[in-house]
């Protein structure tokens, strides 16, 4: 699961892509991701921004403050649980996973944004010079 905060600048997430990209003949030069909020049901599509890419993982650097796609930036202010599915292509401009330059799907799987909690417990003080009675 990857876990990011909302509106924050410079993070960093890590999947494993690269087992999936031996499938496909085509080389895959770009990361397609697909966010999807399971509460609103609000997509976001960004360009994922490479930072390293190896047969353990790639590490990709994503900005949630700003909304620049094929800069690696999505605009999220609301925490909760969301979907991803990463998409292989050929280009780094291309936003729409049905376009003829997306190679395949490569991974998929849940992600969390954290933020403020939507409730807290209150804080109880009971005075200890009451006395109660049966």
């Amino acid at each position: 699961m990857i876990i990011l905060n909302p509106n924050q600048a410079s993070q960093t997430l890590y999947a494993t892509p690269f087992q999936a990209k031996k499938d496909y003949s085509t080389t895959i030069t770009h990361y397609l991701f697909m966010v999807e909020s399971l509460q609103t049901d609000k997509k976001y599509y960004f360009i994922g921004n490479v930072q390293q890419d190896n047969a353990r993982y790639t590490e990709i650097s994503i900005s949630t403050n700003a909304d620049a796609a094929t800069s690696g930036n999505i605009l999220v202010t609301e925490s909760g649980q969301y979907s991803y599915i990463i998409y292989g292509q050929t280009n780094n401009t291309n936003l729409d996973p049905a376009n003829a330059v997306v190679v395949g799907e490569l991974e998929r799987g849940l992600m969390t944004f954290t933020g403020e909690d939507a409730w807290s417990m209150p804080s109880i003080d009971i005075p200890d010079n009451v006395v109660y009675y049966e």
